[in-house]
């Protein structure tokens, strides 16, 4: 596997992986945006479209067409769907910086929760580039902890921080997704709340 130059970090390495998430996360986001606005609007008109039916029909037919109230049912879910894509988008954005940060587990973890949402509510399509995304991130975490037990700097921790031994003679722990330095008995890190090695 080929490293190649991190913009964020000068001289820094990084596998390929790291950029083709990236590019999935971007794809993801344009998808998410088109496909929540519209969502979102077809919903609106089509809810629109189908309370004006159903008022007419009730105001002429009376009881017999106020059973058909449930059709409104369908619009509304389509907005529902909008709003989750839009949803979608705004993450794509935070697992984005989180990879940029070389914060590759908590990234990980995202992915995973917006995958399935993808499935569910997102679309097919913005649920399977989530997935390939999701499988890419190993392949990082094994190079990220590779890197930390040889000793080699990473830009989001300390020398020795990926494995969660204490650095230096202050016998403080660093966090294996974030990077930063807890109290030496410390159980979960300060700052993203991930379990520290015993």
């Amino acid at each position: 596997m080929t490293a190649q130059a991190y913009a964020g970090a000068p001289g820094a390495m990084e596998p390929p992986e790291a950029q083709s998430i990236r590019s999935m996360l971007h794809i993801v986001r344009i998808l998410a945006v088109i496909f929540g606005v519209l969502l979102f609007l077809g919903g609106l008109v089509y809810l629109g479209l189908v309370y004006a039916t159903w008022s007419t029909c009730t105001s002429v037919a009376g009881n017999v067409c106020s059973a058909l109230g449930f059709l409104l049912l369908t619009p509304l879910i389509l907005v529902i769907f909008g709003v989750v894509d839009v949803v979608i988008y705004i993450q794509m954005k935070e697992i984005e910086r989180l990879v940029n940060n070389r914060q590759y587990e908590a990234a990980k973890g995202k992915t995973l929760i917006w995958m399935i949402l993808g499935f569910i509510l997102g679309g097919l399509i913005i649920g399977i580039l989530l997935l390939i995304a999701y499988l890419k991130f190993d392949p990082l975490i094994t190079w990220q902890r590779n890197q930390g037990a040889a000793g080699t700097p990473m830009m989001a921790a300390p020398m020795g921080a990926a494995g969660g031994a204490p650095a230096g003679a202050t016998g403080q722990k660093f966090c294996s997704s974030c990077g930063s330095p807890n109290a030496p008995g410390a159980g979960f890190c300060a700052k993203c709340g991930a379990a520290l090695p015993p």
